[in-house]
């Protein structure tokens, strides 16, 4: 189509290396501190101007993610175009989903940074527009804008770039299903627990271990995983057992993953085949 423009990019996944919950907000938000990392594991994404006003989903984790209005990377193009004095009209997005939906590896809201990211290429926008879109549409989003490895607090929007983590391997358990509402039923879940100190991801930030494991690893989730999500429990015992050393929950879950030397990760792969999941090796990697 003449005048048609389309630009493209890669939207990774992520894992919280360190997640606390440090308390509750007025605005019924949760304050967190958290270390995350991007992965090599990435959704692809397109943006066209000037066609069909759409979004396409495609890909083998298409399953769960909306193809409409609901999506976070339209929220986030609205948002976006509202602050820059634009439209939405003859905007496409066409995502093609590498990354599991609602697992905890931040797919949706790394899809929304991903279309900020093109559309400020595109109409040529200030950095502050970008911002406040991605504010305004949730809390991953502040991340996926930055990439690597960072720590964020508040709920999520204040992020700090930290030295990057050197490459490690990582093997990712997607379990068959998940459920609705999950985060807000974690969250939910955890306020019958004490709340963190912070301190976690202070020691973390300070002086991140060079070679890690999953005994390096902290989510406060993980007290509430077992009472949310039915069946985890039993799933995640047989990973490890197979194993013999720690598996870890991926965000708000329900993805369970392992980490360490990346020469490992074929062999871990190949020591949990059979279990009732999709494994995905990947790896971390830099903004």
């Amino acid at each position: 189509m003449p005048g048609r423009e389309v630009l493209t990019g890669r939207a990774p996944a992520k894992l919280n290396l360190v997640l606390e919950v440090t308390g509750k907000r007025g605005d019924g938000y949760h304050e967190i501190d958290t270390v995350l990392q991007t992965l090599q594991l990435a959704d692809d994404v397109a943006v066209s101007l000037g066609g069909a006003e759409e979004v396409r989903v495609s890909g083998p984790f298409a399953d769960g993610t909306p193809a409409d209005r609901g999506n976070l990377a339209w929220r986030a193009a609205e948002e976006f175009a509202r602050r820059c004095g634009r439209t939405t009209e003859g905007l496409g997005i066409r995502l093609d989903k590498q990354i599991p939906a609602a697992g905890g590896l931040g797919g949706g809201a790394s899809d929304a940074a991903t279309v900020l990211r093109l559309l400020q290429r595109a109409w040529r926008a200030p950095e502050a527009a970008v911002q406040e879109a991605a504010d305004a549409v949730g809390s991953d989003e502040a991340f996926f804008l930055v990439g690597g490895t960072a720590r964020a607090t508040g709920r999520g929007e204040r992020v700090v770039p930290l030295s990057p983590l050197p490459r490690h391997g990582v093997v990712l358990f997607i379990p068959r299903d998940t459920i609705e509402r999950k985060t807000a039923r974690m969250f939910a879940e955890l306020d019958r627990h004490p709340f963190d100190t912070g301190s976690v991801s202070a020691a973390f930030a300070a002086r991140p271990p060079a070679a890690l494991t999953g005994a390096d690893i902290y989510n406060a989730f993980e007290r509430a995983a077992f009472d949310v999500f039915p069946g985890l429990h039993g799933h995640w015992e047989e990973l490890e057992a197979r194993l013999r050393e720690p598996v870890r929950l991926a965000g708000a879950g329900p993805t369970l993953f392992w980490i360490g030397p990346e020469e490992r990760m074929a062999d871990v792969a190949q020591a949990v085949r059979g279990t009732a999941c999709t494994i995905i090796p990947t790896a971390t990697a830099g903004p």
